[in-house]
């Protein structure tokens, strides 16, 4: 990418961005390496379930934070150990072999922005891990996560323009963000350099909800 023109600028804050009429015309940022306003020709919104918090009353990015959880086991007896990822039907729980380690994970919890690190849930993951792989791991040394995946009302991710003429957006993914990654960056890379995607992407946009309907038609009602 980087020999491509693209410049990485790590944990630099993005504030604010500036809007005029239908359009962005700069992003704010704070923090890090470049400090200031951000010009471009396009830009691309990808926050996960932080989506709609810089957008304000622009138009309703309907994404939803659904809690889930992980446990990261270091592995004592590889022999014991899954060889291959499985699913756990009963609790919902996948568990993934990463070389010396067993990553459990899953669950779905509405709590909000809270990233509070729910110690029954850690139970849970500990138990499943130990039930169908005893002596496997050691979960005392265990790491215990949590993220936020952005939901959708229709669980399909949001891909595509926005009322705002030069913004797109690419978020919503929920369980499946790195299953749909690539495909999802394919059809936004054609989208903002004007070529056709790959496949039809219309009823990805966020124009399928009626919120950014409405805004999009009084954007098009203030032109006329």
């Amino acid at each position: 990418a980087k020999a491509l023109g693209v410049r990485f600028e790590f944990d630099t804050a993005i504030d604010a961005l500036d809007i005029a009429g239908d359009q962005i015309t700069g992003v704010r940022t704070s923090k890090g390496g470049v400090r200031g306003t951000l010009s471009a020709d396009r830009y691309v919104l990808a926050l996960g379930s932080y989506a709609r918090f810089l957008l304000g009353d622009r138009f309703k990015v309907p994404v939803y934070p659904l809690k889930g959880y992980s446990l990261t086991v270091p592995i004592t007896d590889g022999s014991k150990a899954p060889v291959s990822t499985i699913l756990d039907e009963t609790y919902k729980i996948a568990i993934t072999r990463f070389d010396d380690r067993i990553r459990v994970g899953g669950m779905a919890e509405i709590a909000g922005y809270s990233k509070y690190l729910n110690p029954a849930r850690r139970e849970t993951l500990e138990m499943v891990v130990n039930d169908l792989f005893p002596g496997a791991g050691d979960t005392a040394q265990a790491s215990f996560w949590t993220g936020l995946r952005p939901m959708t009302p229709d669980s399909t991710p949001i891909v595509g323009a926005t009322p705002l003429r030069n913004l797109f957006l690419n978020t919503g993914h929920g369980t499946l963000g790195w299953t749909m990654a690539c495909g999802s960056a394919s059809v936004i890379a054609d989208l903002v350099s004007g070529r056709a995607p790959a496949i039809d992407a219309d009823d990805l946009a966020v124009f399928r909800y009626a919120g950014a309907r409405a805004a999009q038609e009084r954007s098009q009602f203030a032109k006329a």
